[in-house]
């Protein structure tokens, strides 16, 4: 099977899916999400990269695009449409999907399905955070609707303070801000999924004082999650990625330390790998391309 990895390139994330695709005897490449090309003529349509590269020759395509996600969302349809090809996570890049948007979506989904998160609203300016901030008590989170990773989050003591989050958020060019209630915790877990069931998990620790952010990319310390010894916590993320629609998907759940409740805090559509095999030595690249594998021996329509 030919597999393209659209939005990775020269990544330990590619090299891991390269690697343990190659010993199942898959080749496996990957691209920049900008390198795409849509070549539109009355007589015919094509979806090529800058370095020549057709996608039709593509069995399965995993979309981890950033960005260019209109362009990618008509390459995908044409390609699924003409040629079969499997498209995973595909959500991400379609006409429907509005990444600014993506929290309130995810939180109408999670309520409908009884599944539990935080106290949120979703508000555009400071008057609406005006208007809602009597629902939550202080601290409270304020944090952007496009940010991962850590990024755009802040721990709020006051309403100066939540205005001055709002307008650093502003700043980058994002809307959407989401209020949210604080939940006292130790760390928080991430749950890595794929084709909707949980194959690991690893506990995100604050190595910095002061710092209330658990991710590794923002220092946090990784260990293994005995997920099997919690089935509850294992079905929540396992429901989060099925209602969300992500193939794939890192979903980060807290659990109030002080009630013992668990609550999802993202369903992440681009989730990497490397700290879960590095902290959990679970073979995440592996169960990907053994999931790739089952998509093409079991659909004869296109996936996503």
């Amino acid at each position: 099977m030919k597999i393209l990895i659209a939005g990775l390139v020269t990544n330990i994330q590619l090299l891991r899916l390269q690697e343990e695709g190659g010993k199942l005897g898959h080749q496996v490449e990957g691209c920049y999400a900008a390198d795409l090309i849509l070549e539109c003529k009355t007589n015919g349509f094509d979806a090529f990269l800058a370095d020549g590269r057709h996608l039709k020759d593509y069995n399965l395509i995993y979309l981890m695009v950033g960005n260019r996600r209109w362009e990618w969302y008509t390459a995908a349809s044409y390609l699924a449409e003409n040629f079969g090809t499997l498209i995973v996570n595909r959500k991400t890049v379609e006409a429907g999907y509005k990444y600014y948007l993506t929290p309130a979506i995810d939180y109408l989904r999670q309520t409908q399905n009884n599944l539990p998160y935080p106290a949120s609203c979703v508000v555009f300016n400071k008057k609406g955070a005006e208007a809602v901030i009597g629902k939550f008590n202080y601290p409270l989170i304020v944090k952007t609707s496009a940010g991962r990773q850590g990024r755009g989050v802040y721990l709020c003591h006051n309403f100066d303070e939540v205005k001055n989050a709002i307008e650093e958020i502003h700043h980058t060019g994002v809307k959407a801000v989401v209020i949210r209630e604080f939940i006292p915790n130790d760390g928080d877990l991430r749950i890595f999924t794929v084709g909707f069931k949980a194959i690991g998990a690893m506990k995100r620790v604050p190595t910095r004082e002061g710092e209330f952010r658990s991710n590794i990319s923002q220092g946090g310390r990784g260990e293994k999650f005995e997920l099997d010894n919690y089935p509850e916590i294992k079905k929540i993320a396992e429901n989060a990625a099925k209602v969300s629609r992500t193939e794939i998907a890192g979903v980060d759940i807290i659990i109030n330390k002080d009630t013992g409740k668990p609550y999802i805090l993202e369903v992440n559509p681009s989730p990497q790998f490397e700290g879960l095999e590095k902290y959990t030595g679970v073979n995440a690249a592996l169960e990907i391309i053994k999931y790739f594998e089952s998509l093409r021996k079991h659909s004869t329509t296109p996936s996503g």
